[in-house]
């Protein structure tokens, strides 16, 4: 086996040794002091090794049996390894866990030792992540320091693959996967094999974004990846793919700022901004078709009555799919909902919108695929809110049509430093106040 010593070498090197010992031990031109200080002092220094070799062959041997067992099968990020698997790959793990613990290991030893650890890693970081998944990462520097190219290639396709897995999982606090990091360690590994793998686990990393179940965690992942993939993608000239990934972008970079709203009315006409002016606006892309839309209808239109005289208002943006025409959406608003009421806001619809302004509408803009989708936009046309909770939307409606904070998104940072300051400097003179009168001062 390479690397390692053959039991005929290891036999010999143990016979050699001490036969080194027993001729200086012996010899009758050694002083009498000095054979006992070989003999007690001495001779530890010379089994350690030989006790160590013998551990090692061993453990070596323990890996060999293990890693013959070991396959990395393709479908490991949707297919948990099974359990004989587990079990091989956690016995070569153990085993080269305890020879890094043991002296004098050679390079070669090393060498060895960490390529096969690196494949029982792959396997346990998909069982076990939070256990395994930060020294699978940490492999590949080592693997990388002792000259194992070769590998390093398979055991970063892995720690991207898992890393793909954790930075797309809710609710998941064992192991923090940094989505904006994890994206241009993709970048890197695409720029360094260029092979058909790393494009195949940039575009699975964003479907899996794409498909998380909440969208406020999925667009604030989109907002850190989709501008880096998109210029990689703008980089190696794939502009379909880089233009594909704008209205993910448009959409998740909201918050903060200006959102032109366009459209046209069911009635046919052009919207007009001038109409929701120095208004707080929440836009309500809908279908008479889901579900979840008219199950909230009744909640929004009670929001509605409740902030419109606060300059509150609602835009219902019909997005036009799914046999929704203008005459559908028509009939559907004109029918009361359970509470009796009818919904009172203005309707713009998407076809609409593209027949007139040559395919230009909000949904295509903002890629909204999905629904319902609320987007709350502030007095001064920047977004405040990008999918807000509908549990807190009363609560945040009332914070944002009052008077307390129209003002303050009025300031510039400048001046809310200045206000600020001169708080303190109002609270210390207070304060000198109180301690004087109370004779502290």
């Amino acid at each position: 086996m390479s690397g390692g010593r053959s039991k005929e070498e290891t036999d010999l090197h143990n016979s050699n040794g001490f036969s080194i010992m027993e001729v200086l031990v012996t010899s009758s031109s050694f002083p009498i002091f000095m054979q006992k200080f070989l003999c007690v002092g001495t001779l530890p220094f010379f089994i350690l090794p030989l006790v160590s070799a013998q551990d090692l062959e061993q453990l070596r041997q323990t890996i060999a049996e293990n890693v013959a067992a070991i396959t990395l099968p393709d479908d490991l990020d949707r297919k948990p390894p099974g359990p004989e698997l587990v079990r091989s790959s956690q016995a070569v793990f153990d085993a080269a866990t305890l020879i890094y613990a043991l002296p004098n290991l050679d390079e070669t030893d090393r060498r060895w030792t960490l390529q096969r650890e690196a494949v029982a890693l792959i396997i346990l970081a998909y069982t076990d992540p939070p256990k395994y998944y930060p020294r699978l990462m940490l492999i590949i520097d080592d693997l990388e320091q002792h000259g194992l190219g070769k590998i390093v290639q398979e055991a970063e396709k892995h720690v991207l693959e898992i890393g793909s897995l954790l930075a797309t999982r809710i609710g998941n606090t064992t192991v923090a996967v940094d989505a904006g990091m994890l994206a241009e360690r993709m970048v890197y590994y695409a720029d360094q094999y260029r092979n058909t793998d790393s494009l195949f686990i940039i575009e699975r990393f964003l479907q899996r974004i794409r498909s998380m179940n909440s969208s406020a965690h999925r667009d604030r992942r989109l907002a850190v990846v989709a501008p880096i993939f998109q210029d990689y993608y703008q980089r190696i000239h794939h502009t379909a793919k880089a233009a594909a990934l704008q209205p993910d972008i448009s959409r998740s970079t909201l918050p903060g700022q200006v959102l032109p709203i366009i459209g046209v009315d069911i009635n046919g006409n052009d919207f007009d901004p001038a109409s929701v002016q120095d208004k707080v606006v929440l836009l309500y892309f809908w279908g008479t078709w889901c579900v979840h839309c008219k199950a909230e209808m009744t909640s929004m239109i009670a929001l509605y009555d409740k902030y419109h005289d606060l300059d509150f208002e609602i835009i219902g943006v019909n997005t036009g799919v799914k046999g929704d025409s203008v005459e559908k959406v028509q009939q559907f608003i004109n029918i009361p909902l359970p509470n009796g009421k009818k919904i009172p806001w203005l309707i713009l619809h998407e076809g609409l919108s593209e027949r007139k302004n040559k395919g230009a509408s909000m949904t295509k803009l903002y890629g909204i695929d999905e629904l319902p989708v609320l987007i709350l936009v502030g007095r001064n046309g920047k977004v405040l809110d990008l999918h807000p909770l509908p549990s807190t939307l009363d609560a945040r409606i009332a914070e944002v049509t009052s008077l307390v904070f129209a003002v303050e998104s009025e300031l510039t940072e400048e001046e809310k430093k200045e206000r600020d300051e001169s708080l303190r400097r109002l609270q210390e003179e207070e304060d000198r106040k109180i301690r004087s009168e109370i004779g502290i001062l």
